[in-house]
């Protein structure tokens, strides 16, 4: 049955102003059969990843950038962890119940390269192992919920630290998009692992089962700490972003103590890290597909 309209439903006024949208691919070009819109309304500009998905930032000039390939089981910066296959349509299905999907820049992941992980340190030169770490990123993901453990459990989609492990502790810092299916989102903060201080909840609705959805989180830098964004495309049309979560990390937000080195446990994260992870956790079939990670403007 088709959905109702608002929810997790269509926006015909949105869908007018869709309309009117001049596309601009990431080669600067036109596709051949965009038209400058006219009547009432103006053009809009729009940038576009190689899916069609609408970017909310444009990438950075020489940036890092990730996008699922057509085999991702080729991929060397691609690392699911757990078996996935090809659906039918062309998306991807994973059959697992703890889900930790890996991007790594283009310089790979190895902690022999990271030389210190003294937090001052980290944030006086802005990365952890190498300077392209992923830092200022927009990271997306379509996803489909096809099967539900737990509806109080979430997708995350987390950058700014490397591997996070019992063993690697000071590796394992990051800020975490949390989507929960039960209709809440947050950024969670991880200054180490394992310790998360978690922002307040915003209420969205309830993820619904079988049909795809679009989630987008945005970290990036600002003069006086990081600015932490969720978005969502509630009806998978690649274009209609709505915002759901706008925070800023200004240096008050953290634990008191911390076992690795540094001045404070509140600093923000202001530094990169090698690796991306698209998570999520008691949703044992789920098919995803136009995954990416870019580098962006701050």
């Amino acid at each position: 049955m088709e959905r109702q309209k608002r929810g997790w439903g269509g926006r015909p006024h949105l869908r007018a102003w869709a309309a009117v949208f001049l596309v601009l691919g990431l080669t600067g070009a036109l596709p051949a059969r965009a038209q400058e819109a006219t009547g009432l309304l103006p053009p809009i500009l729009v940038l576009v990843d190689p899916f069609g998905v609408a970017m909310l930032h444009p990438t950075r000039l020489g940036g890092e950038t990730w996008f699922l390939p057509e085999d991702p089981l080729l991929d060397a910066r691609f690392d699911p962890q757990h078996p996935i296959s090809r659906n039918p349509d062309g998306s991807w299905k994973m059959r697992h119940n703890e889900v930790r999907m890996s991007v790594f820049t283009s310089t790979g992941y190895s902690p022999r390269r990271i030389a210190s992980y003294d937090r001052d340190v980290l944030a006086r030169q802005g990365y952890m192992q190498s300077p392209n770490d992923w830092k200022n990123v927009e990271m997306t993901g379509y996803v489909r919920l096809n099967r539900i453990q737990d509806p109080e459990d979430n997708f995350s989609w987390y950058a700014r630290g490397g591997q996070h492990t019992g063993g690697a502790e000071c590796e394992g810092s990051a800020y975490k998009g949390d989507l929960h299916y039960d209709g809440r989102a947050r950024w969670q903060k991880e200054m180490w692992h394992v310790r998360y201080t978690q922002a307040p909840y915003s209420q969205v609705p309830r993820l619904p089962v079988g049909e795809w959805i679009g989630f987008k989180a945005v970290m990036r830098n600002t003069r006086d700490g990081v600015r932490l964004q969720l978005w969502l495309d509630e009806d998978a049309d690649k274009l209609t972003w709505r915002k759901v979560v706008d925070i800023y990390d200004t240096g008050h937000w953290g634990e008191d103590t911390m076992p690795c080195p540094g001045t404070s446990a509140k600093i923000p994260i202001t530094w990169g890290g090698p690796i991306a992870v698209f998570r999520w956790d008691n949703a044992p079939d789920v098919d995803f597909k136009w995954l990416s990670v870019r580098e962006i403007w701050p």
